[in-house]
């Protein structure tokens, strides 16, 4: 189940191509900073931003590095933050929420040892979506507008399908195992079978069609802020204890 709202509009299509090959690079070999940086060179073209960077939390003691960016100057804004403790990406990733600043008095007011850096850097507005990974926020994708190309209405849901790729790509690097990848293939398909004998159990209760049951189950999983195998596991353990009363 995710989070994120998804009866936003749909994304333009260079968003679409750009995360189809975002999403290509995690099947096959991949480097994080190669990788994270071509994210980040898409994304920022989709948005129309000038550039874009990335900072990640250093796993147990929480302190932000940089990562990657799309030039020099993103870069160094985003070194210049974790320096001084200060700023989009640093707010982005203790609070878990997207951020939006136009305008360099609005800069100022929010961080206020910012503004000569953005200026500097040819930047007046930024956008910061949070990489959270399985309710953990890793770090945060700022992007960074030029005067006159302020953050869109898109710009956010963008910008965050773009951050959950990015999370994607930083945790999947590690090379999976024959057996691994047999073990997480077994799982997944073990899923299928539970939501399957759920499904079953729907259809033949409610007196309802297959694909009627498979929407139930779906809706029920919403409703309970559940995954969907762990609504149809409990569906599935109700009727075995409704059985055994009888």
């Amino acid at each position: 189940m995710t989070g994120h709202d998804t009866t936003q509009a749909p994304l333009p299509e260079r968003a679409v191509r750009e995360l189809a090959a975002a999403t290509a690079t995690l099947v096959t070999d991949h480097d994080v900073v190669g990788s994270t940086t071509a994210l980040l060179h898409g994304c920022a073209d989709c948005v129309g931003a000038k550039a874009a960077g990335i900072i990640l939390a250093v796993p147990d003691s929480g302190r932000l590095e940089f990562l990657a960016s799309t030039d020099h100057g993103s870069q160094h804004l985003e070194l210049y933050q974790v320096q001084v403790d200060e700023g989009p990406g640093i707010d982005c990733t203790s609070t878990g929420q997207a951020i939006t600043i136009s305008g360099l008095t609005q800069i100022a007011d929010r961080w206020p040892t910012l503004p000569g850096a953005f200026a500097a850097a040819g930047f007046d507005g930024v956008h910061a979506a949070p990489m959270i990974w399985q309710g953990q926020t890793l770090g945060a994708v700022n992007l960074f507008f030029g005067e006159g190309d302020r953050p869109g209405g898109e710009t956010s849901v963008v910008a965050q399908a773009f951050a959950d790729i990015a999370c994607l790509v930083v945790i999947q690097t590690a090379p999976q195992t024959p057996t691994q990848v047999a073990a997480k293939t077994r799982a997944a398909l073990d899923e299928r079978a539970v939501i399957e004998r759920a499904k079953g159990v729907i259809a033949y209760t409610r007196r309802i069609p297959m694909d009627a049951a498979f929407d139930h189950l779906v809706s029920l999983a919403r409703e309970r802020r559940q995954l969907l195998t762990t609504a149809a596991a409990a569906i599935i353990d109700q009727a075995a204890a409704a059985h055994g009363r009888r």
